[in-house]
């Protein structure tokens, strides 16, 4: 049988500590087998059948990932995170940054603006502050011409329906890109299941 499966390269802007608690624990509850290393998350996973191998690199900020180009080169997604509840948090991404970052990367992917409660996600209390709105975070996803945005306030459905989103979109690619080794991957899927 031959071992053919899907590569998606991410990169996941924000909070190091929450990106870890929150993306990487999730990505790591359905992979078959994982590994970290400083600076990046590689694992393994079966999504529709079809195998994916994954690598995530991790840094606080665009800027970070930019200078860094020359270890990471490819990216099929960018997430961009920010705190709901932190109105300086928006000011950490501008078009300016997205731009750079699309020129150098001569990114094609998807990218997503992903507007976070922390405070209910780690402690499990809404914050009593001010809060960045829906509308707020739709118009920065729309002026920074990204595709996707996603509001957080549930760990574990929200960050699937994140990922289900991205994988679905990688998956019909590669269906219509390359239906014979599509076939071929979903062969090694059920195979890595059984």
């Amino acid at each position: 049988m031959k071992k053919v499966s899907y590569s998606l390269r991410i990169g996941i802007i924000g909070n190091l500590e929450y990106i870890k608690e929150i993306f990487l624990d999730n990505l790591n509850k359905i992979a078959i087998n994982s590994n970290f290393s400083d600076g990046f998350y590689e694992c393994l996973i079966i999504f529709k059948q079809i195998p994916i191998m994954i690598k995530v690199f991790i840094t606080e900020t665009l800027e970070a990932i930019i200078k860094n180009f020359e270890n990471i080169q490819k990216l099929d997604i960018i997430i961009l995170t920010l705190n709901l509840y932190d109105k300086n948090s928006l000011n950490t991404i501008n078009k300016y940054l997205v731009e750079e970052f699309n020129e150098t990367f001569l990114f094609q992917g998807l990218s997503v603006l992903v507007g976070m409660d922390i405070e209910q996600l780690i402690n499990n209390s809404h914050s009593k502050s001010f809060k960045i709105s829906r509308f707020k975070l739709e118009k920065t996803t729309k002026d920074l011409n990204l595709i996707y945005c996603f509001e957080v306030f549930n760990r574990g459905r929200d960050i699937n329906e994140i990922y289900n989103t991205l994988f679905n979109d990688y998956i019909l690619r590669f269906q219509y890109s390359s239906p014979e080794l599509f076939e071929k991957a979903k062969e090694y899927g059920k195979w890595l299941i059984s």
